[in-house]
């Protein structure tokens, strides 16, 4: 009997390890989505910052 709960404890310790490491794969895949559409609403607000002709840079006025 001692056999069987010791395969019974090393199973129910390998699912929960795979849920928790999918898990976290989640979260981390969130975070990476989350980061991509930040960025390209940076992206976006840079391209819509005046420029001027003859002029080395772009004027950007930024209140935070």
């Amino acid at each position: 009997m001692d056999m069987v709960n010791s395969i019974a404890q090393m199973a129910m310790s390998m699912s929960a390890a795979n849920f928790q490491q999918n898990l976290q794969t989640s979260v981390l895949k969130k975070a990476m989505d989350s980061n991509v559409d930040m960025m390209n609403g940076v992206l976006q607000m840079l391209d819509s910052v005046p420029s001027f002709a003859g002029a080395n840079g772009s004027i950007l006025n930024v209140r935070a």
